[in-house]
């Protein structure tokens, strides 16, 4: 009888079954090798206990980490539809966004609001075109530190309507001596909701600023 080791066996099964990669071996694989190796075995030197205790821990500890994988997968599919609901209520509702573009609609306003590092004597939103020309302004006056709401109603320096669409904005304080410029945050409508082909984390298209991630989103109103 040709007497072959352990390692002899799982090389051999490896070959049979085009090559598997170890990672993939599953319980029935380990089981295989382990039936061979008993049915191999040289009768006057059969397998310790000790090995054959150790394989047995390794055939658990395979069939362990495959329940647990498909338990994973299966918590992931759940949190990715969870998420991917939480995103579609989001249509229709307002969000508040860190950035310097600013949607008017054709009936409605640009509100958002800054974060003041300090007290100033004076803080300025100001509406731009694209050529950089202030279009439209909103004086705040004296603001305490700390968040300052803002609104722009769609009226232009000179007192005319400026037409719907998406414009630039930008904001200053006084700081002393010195105007300093100071990051917006606009609040604008949520249209719709897409899931990237690669998968991850559902995306949103918001009016005048494109799709963003959720991630940038500081507050829904």
């Amino acid at each position: 009888m040709e007497i072959r080791t352990y390692e002899e066996l799982q090389l051999q099964t490896a070959a049979s079954t085009a090559k598997k990669d170890a990672s993939s071996l599953d319980q029935d694989d380990f089981m295989t090798l382990m039936l061979q190796q008993l049915k191999s075995q040289d009768p006057l030197n059969p397998t310790d206990n000790t090995e054959f205790i150790s394989q047995m821990a390794q055939l658990t500890s395979v069939s362990g980490i495959s329940e647990m994988n498909e338990n994973l997968a299966g918590l992931a599919d759940s949190l990715y539809s969870a998420q991917l609901l939480d995103a579609s209520s989001l249509i229709g509702k307002d969000v508040l966004l860190e950035t310097d573009v600013a949607a008017l609609p054709s009936d409605g306003k640009v509100q958002g609001q800054v974060n003041l590092p300090t007290s100033t004597a004076a803080l300025d939103i100001e509406i731009l075109a694209p050529t950089g020309e202030v279009i439209g302004k909103v004086p705040l006056g004296p603001q305490n530190a700390g968040t300052v709401a803002f609104e722009w109603d769609g009226v232009g320096v000179n007192g005319e309507q400026m037409p719907p669409g998406t414009y630039q904005i930008r904001a200053n304080y006084l700081n002393g001596n010195t105007v300093e410029a100071i990051t917006t945050e606009v609040r604008s409508e949520v249209l719709s909701v897409s899931v990237p082909a690669g998968g991850g984390s559902p995306l949103v298209q918001v009016q005048g600023l494109g799709t963003v991630s959720m991630a940038n989103i500081i507050e829904i109103s």
